[in-house]
């Protein structure tokens, strides 16, 4: 008698679910962990609402632990593929798992919305579907910078950082992530590199904090900004943002650790640990971050002068602020830019899609990228003037190979793609062509804050319908996974066994 062939798998054999299934439900038990901290901090205000974290808690305990069961006996060893698509649930079911104290308090009842408000968290976006900020408790505010402050370093950079080694598999964790990023290693070991760079996020935060307190926020505000501040991220406690304070002082002290926060860590880490300052001020791509930052405040600021009758400090002020943040990707916004001259939204819109340093907290491009263009830029006319001559192309005192090259175009090529995909979608939609553009841009850069008519800097993103805020939710995700992490599982040859 024929025995028919076996059936196919539903899943392809190459991937290691065993250890997906591990690393998610370590995640997931993370993230319960930090549904609790809300729990607890709402009973510590008196807020009786129970249900609004406390089922987010349990739920995400259950599934993580039935992850951890699925996953128990898998061995140790992760590929690339398992790298990649780890990385990209991870991101997806956090963000799953963190729209629901949205959904169960009754704040946002839209999915859609809900989805979008905890994806721009994670992602350290900073764009709101939420009105009316002020009305809403503390435990879901704290919730809301949680998110940014956790996402802000990387989900799968944390779990790194704290939990037992994966054996070969944190290298390719890491390397998922940080996809075109210039975070060296530290140490030899991942996690130790992984534990360091935490460290001085974290005592970043407590000056960040610290200086906000003294400069008259109260303990609430100071944490919660100190959070947003840090991770790049832009979510407020107050619905006008920084607007809410109207305080100069403020501004200055949030402009210097939006700053601090665009500089790459690795830079950061020899500068405050180590007391290197030649090596960072030789770094090629600080000096192009600084330089952007100087020269567009300047011109900004120029701008207001000269057709706003500003006055040159306060001008100069404003400049800063908004400048910082809109480079760093931070996003939180003082007054009405929409309300500045033409010339001043160039500026900003071009500040938008450039970023600050690779291994910062802020998204975009990166300056690391910007500059190497640049650089092919100037070779290319030398190579047409001195055809028979050999240019290397240097960063840093070091050559640049053509892979990185390529890597570099490729990269411009597919963010420049997906930002004209998004923006004929939004037209689609409805949006006018300068809204359309910038929430396709501010959603890939994980800015926050847009330019437009329809969604203004200081406008929630409520109004929108829910197809565009999905696709807002997707570019978001693609810009903070450095997009080819996030398209990779579409590419039929990521799921071939080759």
């Amino acid at each position: 008698m024929r025995i028919p062939p076996a059936a196919p798998p539903l899943w392809p054999t190459m991937i290691n679910l065993k250890i997906i299934y591990k690393v998610l439900g370590s995640l997931l038990i993370l993230e319960s962990i930090l549904f609790l901290i809300c729990f607890c901090l709402g009973l510590g205000y008196g807020e009786r609402d129970f249900e609004m974290f406390g089922v987010p808690t349990v739920l995400s305990l259950l599934v993580g632990l039935l992850f951890k069961g699925q996953g128990r006996h898998g061995t140790n060893r992760m590929s690339r593929r398992d790298g990649y698509l780890c990385v990209s649930l991870a991101w997806v079911i956090f963000s799953l798992a963190g729209m629901l104290p949205f959904i169960i308090g009754g704040y946002e009842p839209r999915i859609a919305a809900a989805f979008f408000e905890s994806m721009s968290g994670f992602t350290t976006t900073g764009a709101t579907a939420l009105v009316n900020i002020d009305s809403l408790p503390h435990s879901l505010l704290f919730w809301r910078s949680l998110m940014h402050w956790f996402g802000g370093m990387g989900i799968v950079f944390f779990t790194i950082a704290i939990l037992p080694s994966m054996g070969t598999g944190d290298l390719k964790l890491f390397s998922a992530e940080a996809t075109g990023l210039k975070l060296d290693r530290l140490h030899p070991r991942i996690s130790t590199t992984a534990r360091w760079i935490w460290g001085l996020y974290l005592f970043i935060t407590v000056a960040c904090g610290a200086a906000y307190y003294l400069g008259g926020m109260n303990v609430f505000d100071a944490v919660n900004h100190a959070f947003s501040t840090v991770a790049t991220g832009g979510f407020s406690t107050h619905q006008n943002s920084f607007a809410y304070f109207n305080s100069p002082r403020l501004e200055l002290i949030a402009s210097v650790f939006m700053f601090l926060a665009g500089v790459n860590f690795t830079l950061l880490y020899l500068l405050l640990i180590k007391g290197r300052f030649k090596s960072v001020f030789r770094d090629g791509e600080f000096r192009c971050y600084v330089f952007i930052l100087v020269a567009a405040t300047v011109l900004v600021a120029g701008s207001l002068v000269v057709a706003r009758g500003y006055d040159v400090w306060n001008a100069l002020q404003q400049s800063f602020f908004n400048v910082t943040s809109l480079q760093s990707s931070t996003g939180l916004t003082s007054n009405n830019t929409m309300m500045w001259p033409h010339f001043a939204w160039i500026i900003l819109i071009m500040l938008t899609a450039f970023g600050s340093c690779a291994g910062s907290t802020s998204g975009g491009i990166k300056c690391i990228r910007v500059l190497t263009c640049y650089k092919l830029f100037v070779n290319e006319f030398r190579h047409i003037l001195h055809p028979n001559a050999v240019i290397p192309l240097r960063l840093n005192q070091t050559t640049v190979t053509a892979s990185v090259s390529h890597t570099v175009f490729a990269f411009f090529i597919a963010y420049v793609f997906l930002l004209l995909v998004g923006m004929v979608l939004f037209v689609i939609m409805g949006f006018p062509m300068l809204d359309a553009f910038c929430i396709s841009m501010s959603s890939l850069s994980n800015t926050g804050p847009a330019f437009g008519y329809a969604v203004g800097p200081l406008d929630s993103w409520a109004a929108m319908p829910d197809a565009a805020l999905w696709l807002s939710s997707f570019l978001m995700l693609a810009g903070r996974l450095e997009i080819f992490s996030i398209l990779l599982p579409f590419a039929p040859a990521f799921w071939r066994d080759n």
